[in-house]
Order: C-alpha cells, then structure tokens, then sequence
C-alpha cells in the first residue's frame, strides 16, 4: 500500500492580500481574548469583572476611533482597499458581526458574573427589590444630591440637538404632558460626578 506524502500548501505571492490579517477583526479578536479572561475561574471573582470592564472600555473606543474611521470612509465614498483587499464597507460589515458577538457574549458574562457576585454577597438591587424604608432613603438621596445637578434637555425642531458628549451617559425619555396629553422627547445628561453604583446602608 502505497503512503500518501501530505501536500504542502502553494505559496502565497507577496503581493496577495492573504498575507495580510486586517487589523479592524484582529482588534476585536484581542478584546474577546481579554474577555475570555471573565471566564477563568482561576482570577478572583472582582478580576474577573475588571476583565469585563475592560472588555467594555476598550469597545467603547473602538467604535469611537477605528468604527467611526471606517463610517466616515463609507460616507465620503472612498474606494481605498485595506492591506487585505477589503473596501471600507465591507469591513464594517465584518466587525458589525464580530462586534455583535462580542457584546452578546459581554451581556452573558455579566449576568453570569451578577449572579455569582450576589453568592458572595454583593447584590445589584433594581427598584422592584428594595424595601420600603430602603426606597425612603433612596428617595432622600434623589432630592438632596441628585435632583440638583440634573438638567432634562427637550429636543424638538426649534433648537439644535444638544451636544452628548463621549461615553456619557445619558438617558432618553418620552414625555406626556398630564393636563393635554402633548407628547414631547427629551434627554436627561448624568453629570459624570454621581456615582454609578450607590451603596445601601
């Protein structure tokens, strides 16, 4: 019986796209490796947060930089190919997909994680759960430290849309007048100095 010898791959030529990997896949690649270290029971439970943290972070300036670099290729019409022969719309539907996944699985380590942070003892309450003199002091500290700073922001034809600033956080309402029933939407900044956790006695 005669031995097939393995088949060595052809060379790729140096001018082939092949020999590239694009930087914009790579990147999300390392990220998910970062959040892969969410997983390893081998960190303490808080590392393995922080890794999700991370994991979050460095998304966020993705899309603020590299997405936003390919969004403004797009809009201009550029045909320039990447190193690895892709135009700038097709690598943001590549890392529209990965990215996709990398925050389905960010959501999974989360509630993950929540669940085992609450086995250790540290609970992220939602309003459903706190007890009524919990829900008195929290309606104290709204009024004291947190109604002051706030400031909604309507948003209707008549004035530009305001300036939302990176990685704040903001929430978005739609709002009913009571007395006519006028619907109106507005914005509502949370100034960066409030917590974003606050600690129940």
């Amino acid at each position: 019986m005669n031995e097939q010898l393995p088949v060595s791959p052809a060379p790729i030529a140096m001018e082939s796209p092949a020999r590239y990997i694009n930087r914009e896949r790579s990147w999300l690649g390392f990220n998910m490796r970062v959040l892969e270290e969410a997983r390893n029971l081998s960190h303490p439970l808080l590392e393995r947060l922080r890794f999700l943290s991370i994991s979050g972070n460095n998304l966020d300036e993705f899309y603020m930089v590299r997405v936003a670099g390919l969004v403004g290729q797009v809009r201009e019409r550029l045909t320039e190919i990447s190193d690895d022969g892709l135009t700038a719309a097709e690598q943001l539907e590549q890392v529209r997909t990965l990215a996709a996944d990398l925050m389905a699985e960010q959501d999974r380590r989360w509630h993950q994680l929540k669940a085992e942070l609450a086995e250790a003892g540290i609970v992220i309450s939602q309003g459903d759960d706190l007890s009524a003199p919990e829900k008195a002091w929290m309606d104290q500290l709204f009024l004291e430290q947190i109604l002051p700073v706030v400031t909604p922001i309507a948003i209707d034809p008549a004035h530009p849309f305001p300036f939302i600033p990176n990685r704040g956080f903001i929430i978005c309402l739609h709002l009913k007048r009571r007395k006519d029933g006028f619907h109106m939407n507005a914005l509502l900044p949370i100034p960066q100095q409030l917590d974003r956790f606050i600690r129940l006695p």
